[in-house]
C-alpha cells in the first residue's frame, strides 16, 4: 500500500460544541433559514456540513463551547425543536488533502487501528477535518505519525511541545466587517460526478478505508466528502463524490467491502469549491451561498464549510445556474473547470 507523501501539517481547535440536527427534505428553505439565523446572531462556524438524506436534511455545526447556547436556540426557534449538543470536542485538520482518496484511506486506517472513531469530518480542497472527542484528541494526532510524515513535527512529542502557550493561535476569529460581495479567490467545479452515499451504524466510518485504497489506486479524484446525522439515530451517512464514469466499480467496490451497506448514488451531479479572505474566521458564508440558491432555484445537495473553504455537490443539469447565482453573491475573480 502506498504511503501518502509528506503533508504540510495539521490544526487543532479545542474548546468547542457539537451541534447536531435533523428535519424534513420536504422544506427545502430550512437549511437558508438556520444559518441565516446563525448569521444574524454574528456567529461564527469553524465548521458545518449539511447534507441530504433520503427526504432528510442531516445538519452537523462546530461552534466554540461560549456561542453552543446562543446556537442551540436561533436553531430551536426555526426548527421548532432543539438540537443535540455535545460538549468537549476538538476539531482536528490535516493538510493539504488535494482531494487524494489515499490520504482518506491512510486516516481511516490509521485511526481504526488506534480505536479512535471520529464524530464528524468533512473534506476540503486543502484539508480534512475531523470532529472528536476532547479526551481523544492525544491519541488520535498520535495515530497520524503512524501513515503520515510533517515537515513541522518529526514525532507526536514535537506536536505536543509546539502547542505550548499557543492555544489562542488556533481559535477562529470572528470578522468585525461584512462586506456586501464576499470576495473569492476562485470558483473550481468538476462536472460528471456521482454522489455516493453509504449508511453505517455509528463508529463504523473507519472501515471505508479499503475503497478509498483501491480508488486512490485507480487514479481517482474525491471532490466532495463530508459525513452527516441519518434520520435513524443510531446511524450516520457518509457522502462523497468520484468520476461518474467509475459509479459502478465504485459502488462495487463498496459491497465486496460492505455487502450489508445501504448505499445509494445519486448523478449525473457536479461539485464546487471556493475559498476566500477571512472565510474561516467570519461569519455568514454558507447563509450567502444559500441565498444565492434560493434566488437561483438551485436544488444543493450537500455542502461543507472547513478550513476556510466552501464545497458543494449541486445537480448536474442546475450546474451553470448554481455557477451563475453564486457570481451574482459573491466577488469571484476566475471560474475554472477541472477534469
Amino acid at each position: 500500500m502506498p504511503i501518502p507523501e509528506k503533508l504540510g501539517g495539521f490544526k487543532v481547535l479545542k474548546d468547542v460544541t457539537r451541534i447536531v440536527a435533523g428535519f424534513p427534505r420536504e422544506a427545502d428553505d430550512l437549511p437558508l433559514r438556520v444559518f441565516r439565523a446563525l448569521a444574524d446572531r454574528k456567529i461564527n462556524l469553524p465548521y458545518a456540513t449539511c447534507v441530504s438524506c433520503d427526504h432528510f436534511w442531516g445538519l452537523t455545526i462546530m461552534v466554540e463551547a461560549g456561542n453552543a447556547t446562543g446556537t442551540a436556540a436561533a436553531i430551536e426557534a426555526v426548527l421548532a425543536k432543539g438540537p443535540a449538543l455535545h460538549h468537549g470536542g476538538a476539531i482536528l485538520s490535516i493538510f493539504p488533502h488535494r482531494k487524494n482518496p489515499e490520504i482518506t484511506r491512510a486516516l481511516f486506517e490509521a485511526f481504526g487501528r488506534e480505536g479512535v472513531s471520529p464524530d464528524a469530518l468533512a473534506s476540503s480542497p486543502s484539508a480534512i477535518s475531523v470532529v472528536l472527542d476532547e479526551g481523544i484528541l492525544n491519541r488520535a494526532s498520535s495515530a497520524l505519525f503512524g501513515p503520515f510524515t510533517f515537515s513541522a513535527y518529526r514525532t507526536p512529542a514535537d506536536w505536543k511541545l509546539a502547542q505550548k502557550g499557543k492555544e489562542q493561535l488556533y481559535k477562529e476569529v470572528v470578522a468585525s466587517y461584512q462586506e456586501k460581495r464576499p470576495k473569492v479567490y476562485g470558483l473550481e467545479y468538476q462536472d460528471a460526478q456521482a454522489l455516493l452515499q453509504v449508511k453505517l451504524d455509528r463508529g463504523r466510518i473507519a472501515s471505508l478505508g479499503p475503497p478509498f485504497g483501491r480508488w486512490a489506486r485507480s487514479g481517482l479524484s474525491l471532490t466532495f466528502l463530508a459525513t452527516s446525522p441519518c434520520r435513524e439515530s443510531n446511524r450516520e451517512q457518509i457522502s462523497f463524490c468520484l468520476p461518474l464514469t467509475d459509479d459502478a466499480l465504485c459502488q462495487q467496490t463498496l459491497r465486496e467491502v460492505l455487502p450489508l451497506a445501504d448505499l445509494r448514488s445519486i448523478g449525473p451531479a457536479a461539485a464546487f469549491s471556493m475559498n476566500g479572505p477571512h472565510f474561516g474566521d467570519r461569519y455568514g458564508i454558507v447563509s450567502e451561498l444559500l441565498m444565492a440558491f434560493k434566488a437561483g432555484h438551485v436544488d444543493f445537495l450537500g455542502l461543507s464549510c472547513t478550513i476556510a473553504s466552501i464545497t458543494g455537490v449541486v445537480p448536474s443539469a442546475q450546474l451553470t445556474t448554481a455557477i451563475e447565482a453564486i457570481q451574482a453573491r459573491f466577488d469571484i475573480p476566475s471560474v475554472m473547470e477541472r477534469t
